[in-house]
């Protein structure tokens, strides 16, 4: 059939290159109206666990999307020179890439911070607090805090303390004032004059809210340009300027990103025109390699009107996958340059290794249709459609364009058998002993790889920005990090009362101050009720009018009039008005609060953070008891994703094994020829695993990828060099299939020179499977046929 098409299209090969042009523009354009995506989540597990839904609340830790502006002060400058350098910055720094600057909680707040610490005793308190209450009532103690009280008011700026002093004699307020540090995300601050102020007094912080998101390239590297400009403008010297946000990393890795593609595309080209020099040097070859540019579009098309739209990711992958489809081109251009036969019998004669190259490749891509990976499985199809729409051009429309007019390339039969007889006796025990070593050490080796999840392990973190990392970690605590934990509700009092819940678990396993949240500061009206009942019943008459009469008592004995402590002892019983969310934002305290609450039309959640421990184990558990409540730990997230990856590399290998097994028996019906096929995919995938598993390299996502890439070009090696030895096929293929090495290694294999990591770890990857695969082809395959021959001899 094969050879009656080929007879049909050859006297009418500008119908068939009109059709195939049609075909293909129609595929681009369908390609170039398809909705793209760019979310990162195609790269994470969406069956089975929370992965995704987690990497979306990740991303609503405070500090997530806001750039961090640290501004620190020479030895020569002062507090109030650094505080005025900030708020000029912050003056300076103006929409539409900045729409919002916080310093620190609104100065001006003062009042209704004392009216706080003095008067919501009874809507904060509870019976932790009692024993300290019960030492303070002693007779003792309450002469001793009221001759501090009359040493202060003593004091020059006593004046200044008198209210609070007479209001709260008794020092109550030092169990409602450490209550605010929980309201402090940045663990080491200190608020002085409304300004985030470091421990060692030289540093504040700015944090800028900008809409510009952290994945937009452009955008990220013109908000860091009008930055720099505005630092340049107002900051003055001796104060020095440091940002750090994941606008800094986007545009240290697309920038490392393009220096490498410069690196990796010169070397790709200069490799590849080598490879066209010493084997090819006709033009007409130059088609075999716009074979997987040409079926980009369609395939990108058919995947799209399927799936609804594309991700970029899978155009990205996609591309580097489609270059397996080459080796169809090769095969073809080689055996076709035989001018002694007739090109529709050479084609046909490549039609069953081909068509079983092809449908081989097919069904390992088709393994992962399965993935728990969006990614992956927009992938597999796109793939599989590639690979097919290669191969019905490579059958019908390639072989009238590659067609050799030169001298024959056939070898001589003196020639293959020469080639033979170094695959025979004693030569091809050694070939296939060293071999069957260094496999046996791959395989040792490879139980070593590590699969990793976490997607900042194949970002470029430059050594700047890894010491600013760390230097903020230094100077201000854990800022970023830590776990998130959620509490929701159809209102915010039902929020409020699962966040109360929450923290009586956290505050079990944590200290205080390890804990962010804002149930020690606004409780639920539901707890302030109940801590009102207990408030009540703590101060009854006899205890109250026994405190009355001590602190007369001590009262006459330093000076103070009898009314003194008056606002004191009736405060006590007075009922304040509730805490409630307007009370704190009056106060200042707006950005803290925008930070911890998230209002829409159905639900209200509420932040808590804490230290990515193991306490959180227990947490856990117990946070899976309280309705609304849902713990999303960075560290969990990162071991989810890296369990994802490796059941899915798992997965794939069976599965691709299984199916390429399957199809090679229905298409070689001799087990003996399957398992020889399938050698070159073993041996590609326990070079890859063995030596990086000596060298202490990890598996990511992105060898996932080129993994793939591997086992489609090792069963395709496969299956042309057991046709070659055992069913007679053109003796061009061990040249085919060493250009086709050749080629994947000129264009994917220079990968490994790119500094970025992930484009590192796809380089690595092919240069170490196709290093495996290539010399099984080209040696250990022939050695192992010739040992059968002189066995069955």
């Amino acid at each position: 059939m094969i050879e009656r098409l080929h007879l049909v299209f050859a006297s009418r090969r500008r119908l068939l290159v009109g059709i195939v042009l049609l075909l293909l523009a129609g595929g681009w354009l369908a390609f170039s109206r398809l909705p793209f995506t760019t979310d990162v989540a195609a790269l994470l597990p969406d069956r089975g666990n929370r992965a995704v839904a987690d990497f979306h609340l990740l991303a609503k830790a405070p500090l997530a999307r806001r750039v961090v502006l640290r501004l620190r002060a020479d030895s020569g400058v002062g507090q109030s020179e650094l505080f005025k350098a900030a708020e000029e910055l912050a003056a300076g720094l103006n929409p539409p890439l900045f729409t919002r600057v916080v310093s620190g909680p609104a100065a001006g707040g003062e009042s209704a911070l004392l009216s706080f610490a003095v008067s919501q005793w009874a809507n904060l308190l509870n019976d932790s607090d009692y024993d300290f209450i019960r030492a303070s009532l002693a007779p003792d103690r309450i002469e001793k805090a009221l001759r501090s009280a009359y040493l202060k008011l003593l004091q020059p700026t006593g004046f200044l303390q008198k209210e609070m002093i007479l209001a709260d004699p008794l020092e109550f307020r030092n169990l409602v004032f450490p209550r605010l540090a929980s309201l402090n995300p940045i663990g080491r601050a200190r608020v002085v004059d409304g300004h985030f102020l470091s421990e060692d007094g030289r540093e504040t912080m700015l944090l800028l809210e900008t809409p510009i998101e952290i994945t937009d390239f452009k955008g990220s590297q013109r908000l860091l340009a009008e930055l720099d400009r505005v630092v340049k403008d107002v900051v003055p010297p001796g104060i020095k300027v440091m940002p750090l946000s994941g606008h800094l990393y986007t545009v240290a890795n697309a920038t490392a990103i393009q220096r490498d593609m410069v690196v990796v595309v010169s070397a790709s080209l200069v490799s590849l025109v080598l490879i066209f020099m010493l084997f090819m040097r006709r033009r007409r070859a130059l088609l075999v390699f716009l074979l997987p540019v040409a079926i980009l579009g369609p395939a990108l098309a058919l995947t799209g009107l399927i799936e609804g739209s594309i991700s970029a990711i899978t155009i990205g992958f996609g591309a580097v996958l489609l270059g397996v489809t080459i080796d169809y081109g090769l095969h073809l251009y080689f055996s076709l340059q035989n001018c002694e036969k007739r090109p529709g019998l050479i084609v046909a004669a490549l039609a069953a290794p081909l068509s079983g190259a092809g449908l081989t490749t097919i069904g390992a891509f088709a393994a992962q249709l399965f993935s728990t990976l969006p990614g992956q499985r927009q992938l597999a199809l796109f793939a599989i459609f590639g690979v097919f729409l290669a191969l019905i051009l490579s059958l019908l429309v390639l072989p009238h364009f590659l067609r050799g007019e030169e001298e024959s390339t056939e070898i001589s039969p003196s020639l293959l058998k020469k080639r033979e007889l170094r695959y025979r006796g004693r030569s091809a025990w050694v070939i296939v002993m060293v071999w069957a070593l260094f496999l046996g050490l791959a395989a040792w080796q490879a139980v070593k790889v590590q699969c990793v999840g976490d997607l900042r392990e194949v970002n470029l973190v430059s050594p700047s920005l890894r010491a600013a990392e760390n230097d903020l970690k230094s100077v201000w605590g854990e800022v970023r990090g830590r776990a998130l934990i959620f509490a929701q509700g159809r209102n915010l009092e039902e929020a409020l009362q699962a966040n109360d819940q929450l923290y009586s678990v956290l505050r079990r396993e944590f200290a205080l101050s390890e804990i962010v949240s804002l149930a020690p500061v606004l409780p639920s009206f539901q707890s302030q009720r109940n801590n009102r009942w207990g408030w009540q019943d703590f101060w009854t008459p006899e205890r109250l009018s026994e405190l009355r009469r001590k602190i007369s008592d001590s009262s006459r004995k330093l000076g103070f009039s009898e009314s003194a402590f008056a606002p004191f002892t009736k405060a006590l019983i007075s009922e304040p008005p509730f805490l409630t969310e307007s009370f704190w934002r009056q106060a200042g305290f707006s950005p803290l609060l925008d930070a911890s609450i998230e209002k829409d039309s159905e639900s209200v959640t509420i932040l808590t953070l804490v230290p990515d421990q193991p306490p959180l184990e227990a947490v856990f558990t117990a946070c899976e008891q309280i309705p609304g409540v849902r713990l999303v730990s960075p560290q969990a997230f990162s071991r989810v994703v890296s369990a994802a990856i490796a059941k899915d590399l798992r997965q794939f290998i069976v599965l691709a094994l299984i199916f390429v097994a399957l199809i090679l028996l229905a298409l070689l019906r001799n087990l003996y020829q399957v398992l020889l096929a399938l050698l070159p995919v073993a041996a590609g995938l326990l070079s890859m695993f063995g030596i990086m598993g000596a060298l202490g390299l990890s598996f990511n996502l992105f060898n996932l990828v080129a993994a793939i890439l591997i086992i489609g070009l090792g069963v395709d090696y496969g299956i042309f060099m057991v046709y070659r030895l055992f069913r007679g096929s053109d003796a061009a293929t061990e040249r085919a299939v060493l250009v086709s090495g050749l080629t994947t290694l000129a264009g994917f294999g220079v990968l490994i020179l790119a500094r970025h990591p992930a484009l590192n770890s796809i380089g690595l990857t092919v240069l170490l499977g196709v290093g495996g695969a290539l010399p099984t082809v080209l040696w250990v395959l022939p050695a192992l046929a010739g040992l059968k021959r002189d066995e069955i001899r």
